[in-house]
């Protein structure tokens, strides 16, 4: 079904709600954005969606896997890797999520796998843009749930073999400002297409200047140096210097609901990018799950290593993170949503496809049942 109409919904735009509105869309993209008493085309199919909200798709901007998929244990065979995704791809969609970025630590095996899954399975950029790297070139004194093991110093090329490995999917990539060589590294990312993410990193940010053009602080408070009367450690970067994007996870375990009101109060719903950065057991009955030999825990208190009780990723989705966030911050529906839709496609350079119910974007499109509880997804 490419032309339809979807009326009387509660149609989040990126500043507000409109309350009985409509939607027309033809050829699967939106054609208009009608007020409740504007009269519609006739001779499209409708569908009804008074009482429900009507939002774009959710981006998963940070995920490590779900469903009991972990993005970088693929395997070396592509078209069971390429199942494995569209398994995710299924699975994330109904749950109101249409766009997601698979993220990994950088293992060479990992990324090799997951590149040439991605290659095999072809999915449009506007819904797996391509791959959000965490590391290898990171601080070893925040590493939060990375592998000692995988961290490497900064070094062009390296670099250059792990853009090799990529196969031209790498999208974003974490690496602490910090250490010597990262100014260097940071421009060869950004001169490779590749977004970079300030991260697990123990800077102070005096004298920081981050880095020109499209740029990110991955997950901000985790695996950072703190925000500080005495020193001024990367989690203060955002509120200081608009420029960044900001990833925020507000799955409730990360970070403290203080902290979460202080950033709703503080920071640009332009900027954030609510994030849960998912680890494999997110969406699955709490429990112990095995990953690259790992024993995981899932639990009220995210997942975490068996062995350390180190957390290594949330059991959330999308779509808790967005209730979590409402709930504790008293946010909009609106900026929430924006969060969580047209900034991370900003952020993607995917805004003048998707993220917004506004003429000439995509009709990918969820309404959604209570306050966000159960999508469902339109063609």
């Amino acid at each position: 079904m490419r032309d339809y109409l979807v009326e009387g919904g509660r149609l989040v735009l990126p500043r507000t709600v409109l309350e009985g509105g409509s939607l027309v869309v033809r050829g699967g993209r939106i054609k208009a954005v009608l007020q409740p008493r504007e009269r519609a085309p006739s001779g499209l199919q409708r569908i009804d969606a008074r009482g429900a909200y009507v939002t774009p798709g959710l981006v998963e901007a940070h995920i490590h896997g779900c469903c009991g998929i972990g993005f970088d244990e693929l395997g070396p065979d592509p078209r069971a890797g390429a199942a494995a995704l569209r398994d995710a791809r299924a699975f994330l969609r109904s749950r109101g999520v249409t766009c997601f970025v698979p993220t990994i630590v950088c293992r060479p095996d990992s990324l090799a796998a997951l590149a040439a899954a991605l290659e095999e399975a072809a999915f449009p950029e506007e819904e797996v843009p391509g791959i959000y790297l965490e590391g290898p070139f990171v601080n070893p004194a925040r590493l939060g749930g990375i592998p000692p093991e995988t961290v490497l110093e900064p070094d062009l090329a390296i670099l250059d073999r792990i853009l090799e490995l990529g196969r031209g999917r790498i999208r974003l990539m974490t690496v602490a400002p910090e250490l010597p060589g990262a100014a260097e590294l940071l421009e060869a990312l950004a001169a490779a297409g590749v977004m970079p993410c300030l991260g697990h990193s123990d800077c102070s940010i005096e004298g920081l200047e981050p880095p020109p053009g499209r740029c990110s602080i991955t997950h901000l408070f985790n695996a950072m140096s703190p925000f500080s009367h005495k020193k001024p450690g990367l989690a203060m970067l955002p509120f200081l210097d608009r420029r960044p994007f900001v990833e925020l996870n507000a799955d409730g375990v990360h970070v403290c609901a203080e902290a979460l009101r202080v950033c709703a109060q503080a920071l640009d719903p332009e900027r954030l990018i609510l994030i849960s950065d998912a680890a494999l057991a997110a969406g699955l009955p709490y429990g112990e799950y095995e990953h690259l030999g790992e024993r995981l825990v899932s639990g009220p208190r995210g997942v975490r290593y068996a062995a350390s009780d180190v957390l290594v990723g949330s059991n959330s989705l999308a779509p808790e993170v967005l209730r979590s966030w409402l709930r504790v911050t008293g946010s909009s529906p609106a900026n929430a949503l924006r969060m969580l839709t047209l900034t991370p496609s900003q952020a993607l350079g995917l805004d003048d496809r998707r993220g917004a119910l506004a003429s000439g974007l995509a009709a990918d499109l969820v309404i959604w049942e209570g306050d966000f509880e159960s999508p469902r997804e339109l063609p």
